[in-house]
């Protein structure tokens, strides 16, 4: 009886011993395979470097907390985060928001559509004349048919195959925010336009062609005076909100057209749940990657190792309520939260700055006729302007920081447009100044 074969043993040494009767193809074929493992292990390797040493410059680089109320400019101030610190990278992202841009219009001309359709179906009894002016407004319903397919067409790519609407084709339209669309956190929109854009650069261009042959018509319903006193008796001011393109129709949809850093921090795509964004500096002797979490205010006592917290108040809101509690004062509930975390033991140590935003849009206001007393009665008999209650307001809010912090602690607060990117760059210079010297104190370096 033969001996039994001893099993050969265990070795590291890579790549392994050839077998000692291998063929010319076999030994061909194994060299192929070990070329190609080699491959996958070093790029492997090379990623786990990568990540290694981004997690190093993130745990030892800028973090900042971004809160506040929703619509409170949030997202416009990360996009000038984004602009000002890192603007190759932003210049090169540019072209993807041309689709959310041309959604924004065409949300924006469906909902003025569809909140004169619910005008016409509820004004069966209302005076002739409304109804022959309302009536006459119909051809627009045929001409502009075709922006809901648009709609449909471009929600989809945004969203790629998962569409979280219940009809699975549209988001539903808000007074409030009538072109925006809401993605869940983590949807990586952006790298999914990446992706298809190598793949088809014109996957957007009939949906371009179609909002432009509709140029003429989108504005003329616009400038109808019926459409904007329908629109002002229900108390919608759509040209206040993010995502309003209709009056640049014809500019956003030229063949060629490429977004400018204006138009990208007007464009609205609204995220529900937790998001992180890490930002590359570029240029400078300061190369710090800046973390910058935009959550829900509820989230906020987790995230305690910030350097700074970023409160935003949109101070135009006086005169709006919560969308989810229309007996709410939308400036009220803002002052409620800044109290909420200016009172967190929690946060008793991270650093404050306050913005008090919108503030272009409170002016408009003002101008408009609009008593700022009527819906603050506190305000009292004070001057009703923008100096006067940008003052108040101020003082206000630093009230409340100094009676709720735990301990003795400065306050930065800025009066914002956000939308205003000179402006904006200012605050974020001095913001980057105050939280590199910072950095360097907690490092033990000054």
């Amino acid at each position: 009886m033969s001996a039994l074969k001893q099993p050969r043993k265990a070795t590291s040494t890579w790549p392994p011993h050839p077998p000692m009767d291998e063929s010319e193809e076999e030994s061909r074929v194994r060299l192929e395979q070990e070329a190609e493992a080699k491959r996958v292990s070093d790029n492997i390797d090379r990623a786990l470097a990568v990540e290694r040493e981004q997690l190093k410059k993130k745990e030892s680089g800028a973090k900042i907390l971004l809160l506040g109320q929703a619509e409170s400019g949030k997202s416009t101030v990360l996009k000038n985060f984004q602009l000002h610190l890192s603007p190759r990278a932003f210049e090169a992202d540019a072209a993807l928001w041309c689709p959310v841009i041309h959604l924004n219009l065409a949300r924006s001309v469906n909902f003025v559509l569809n909140t004169l359709n619910k005008s016409l179906e509820s004004g069966r009894n209302s005076t002739t004349e409304y109804l022959r002016k309302l009536d006459g407004l119909r051809r627009y319903f045929i001409r502009l048919a075709p922006l809901r397919q648009v709609e449909e067409s471009l929600t989809q790519k945004i969203f790629g195959s998962t569409l979280p609407y219940p009809d699975g084709r549209t988001a539903p339209y808000h007074p409030s925010r009538a072109s925006e669309v809401e993605l869940r956190s983590g949807s990586g929109w952006k790298g999914l336009f990446k992706v298809k854009r190598q793949i088809d650069t014109s996957m957007t261009e009939p949906n371009r062609r179609i909002l432009a042959a509709c140029a003429d018509d989108i504005l003329n319903l616009w400038s109808d005076p019926f459409v904007q006193a329908c629109l002002k008796a229900q108390n919608i001011i759509l040209e206040d909100q993010p995502g309003f393109f209709v009056e640049d129709v014809r500019r956003v949809t030229e063949e060629g057209y490429k977004p400018i850093s204006a138009d990208i921090l007007r464009a609205r795509v609204a995220t529900i749940g937790p998001e992180e964004h890490l930002i590359q500096v570029e240029g400078g002797t300061d190369t710090t990657d800046w973390t910058i979490y935009d959550v829900g205010a509820a989230w906020a006592q987790f995230f305690d190792d910030v350097n700074v917290i970023i409160f935003l108040a949109p101070i135009s809101a006086f005169n709006q309520n919560l969308d989810e509690d229309e007996s709410v004062n939308r400036l009220v509930d803002s002052m409620r939260l800044w109290e909420q975390i200016c009172s967190n033991k929690i946060l008793a140590s991270v650093e404050l700055i306050l913005f008090l935003n919108k503030q272009d849009i409170l002016d408009a206001k003002l101008k408009a006729g609009i008593r700022f007393a009527k819906y603050i009665t506190a305000y009292g008999n004070r001057i009703n302007d923008t100096k006067n209650i940008s003052r108040y307001l101020q003082e206000a809010f630093a009230a409340l920081h100094q009676q709720n912090s735990p301990q003795k602690r400065r306050l930065h607060s800025h009066l914002t447009c956000a939308i205003d990117t000179h402006a904006t760059a200012t605050v974020i210079k001095q913001l980057r100044e105050h939280i590199v010297v910072k950095l360097l104190a907690s490092s033990n370096i000054i």
